[in-house]
């Protein structure tokens, strides 16, 4: 709110309160003052308040109360380049809080006119913080690519958590046949967050084949109880491409060692193998497929395993002179031991298995250049078990029948609604209802949409839940 031509006046707050879990409230003033045309003064204060009112409160869990404030000087000569700096200290503790001062600098120059580079350094009590933004290539070798924010201290919550806003990274090409990489990856797994620390490199042979490793190391915070999770990852794949045959393959292994709410660890490794298949037998047909293979081990015994195997062929019909008409039939092995830290509805273990076999046909029909009409039918035949130690499967067989029409409209936009039904034999049941959904084009490749889907079940069978309810959004690329 401006107060004057000079003075400017903001304040926030929030408050989130769990059931027998974490409260937690933050309230923040800010004011800022234009002191000349070029320089400006700003000042804040922010209080939060965490209290875990769980029955067995974790010894990791950070409660208290802690009062910060910051000052901030800016210069903006109104060329091309702007600067500012700031310090942050803790005014007031308590229950082992911890402090929260911090310093640092920022600022933005317009290298060009096409390019932009916006930044920001700061070092604390709570480690180090940065930005970097924009994108663009420096040299005919190396590239700054997407955003980067690293942030101490969570407002939301007030949790000490290094957390990290998509991937930002530097990519150096040592040559037409190979580069390497640095990046700087954020992790997003409910309720834990955490910066890890990414490298790789890759390598092509002759334009046909691809070579690539990485590796990734780096520390995941939980936000509710701030229970530390320490995460080291490699990888290595191939992939092969000639003419009307591609080939990938690739193999993934991860470490956690997690702290348990008696500050013991836990470790838990993981393993994934992933290969995938595209075979263009004409022009106009080709076939699809992949196998991806997972399984995983904790120290806390077998019961804590888990794993999932995941085989994929598909017949794809697409004419190249009359594309009117698109076809894809389908079908899919799937089998899944979610692991006891897996949970669903409620907070809930997902502890049943899954065994399913799903065939499915794809049809899609242009009527005229801005409809077209289409449609998919679907059959899972699966069985599912409630035990895990001694598995006793009962059937869970589904028809999914979806009927869908797209609209064209204007130059770059496109409306889409499907209406859709869902049998459930085994268990005496039928779902319906609608989906509905606009998609902006972003180019040729790439449009986004936003949606809202009135019924509650997926489109994708080996999805046993129901929870789909609701308003989604949706990039779709295409090569």
């Amino acid at each position: 709110m401006p107060v004057t031509k000079r003075l400017t006046l903001a304040a926030k707050g929030d408050q989130s309160i769990e059931d027998q879990g974490l409260e937690h409230r933050a309230m923040e003033v800010d004011v800022g003052f234009k002191l000349t045309d070029k320089w400006s003064l700003s000042t804040g204060v922010r209080n939060d308040r965490r209290e875990d009112h769980s029955p067995v409160v974790p010894l990791t869990q950070e409660q208290g109360k802690r009062t910060d404030a910051v000052v901030q000087v800016a210069f903006d000569p109104g060329t091309s380049w702007r600067a500012y700096g700031f310090g942050q200290d803790t005014l007031s503790v308590e229950d082992g809080r911890q402090n929260n001062g911090r310093f640092g600098a920022g600022g933005s120059y317009s290298l060009t006119q096409r390019f932009k580079l916006d930044g920001e350094v700061s070092a604390g009590d709570l480690g180090p913080g940065g930005r970097l933004g924009t994108s663009f290539l420096a040299t005919e070798r190396t590239q700054l690519y997407l955003n980067y924010l690293l942030e101490n201290d969570r407002t939301d919550g007030g949790v000490p958590i290094r957390q990290s806003s998509v991937v930002t990274g530097v990519k150096q090409g040592l040559s037409d046949s190979s580069s390497v990489y640095l990046e700087e990856r954020y992790h997003d797994a409910g309720s834990q967050s955490g910066l890890t620390h990414a490298a790789g490199v890759n390598l092509v042979e002759k334009e046909r084949w691809n070579l690539g490793a990485s590796a990734e190391a780096g520390t995941l915070v939980d936000a509710q109880t701030s229970a530390q999770t320490d995460r080291k990852a490699a990888g290595v794949r191939l992939a092969y491409n000639r003419d009307s045959l591609q080939l990938t393959s690739g193999i993934e292994y991860r470490r956690d060692d997690t702290e348990q709410p008696d500050t013991t660890k836990v470790q838990r490794s993981a393993w994934l193998f992933r290969n995938s298949i595209k075979y263009q037998l004409t022009p106009d047909w080709r076939v699809i497929g992949k196998l991806n293979h997972s399984f995983s081990d904790s120290t806390l015994g077998d019961f804590y395993g888990g794993g999932y195997t995941e085989a994929v062929v598909g017949y794809a019909y697409r004419p190249v002179r009359n594309d009117r008409l698109n076809a894809l039939a389908k079908y899919t092995y799937f089998y899944n031991v979610p692991t006891t830290g897996q949970v669903g509805a409620e907070n809930t273990p997902s502890g049943f298995i899954q065994k399913s076999q799903i065939a499915s046909l794809d049809l899609t029909y242009d009527l005229t250049a801005a409809w077209s009409i289409g449609g998919k039918y679907a059959y899972r035949l699966g069985q599912v078990s409630l035990d895990r130690v001694n598995p006793v499967f009962f059937d869970n067989t589904a028809h999914l029948a979806v009927l869908r029409l797209d609209w064209r409209f204007h130059k770059d936009w496109e409306g889409m609604a499907e209406g859709r039904m869902l049998d459930l034999p085994d268990v005496h049941q039928t779902r319906s209802g609608l989906l509905g959904a606009v998609y902006r084009y972003l180019g040729k490749h790439l449009k986004a949409g936003v949606g809202y889907n009135f019924t509650n079940f997926s489109d994708d069978l080996t999805d046993l839940g129901y929870d789909h309810q609701g308003a989604f959004i949706n990039l779709v690329g295409s090569m």
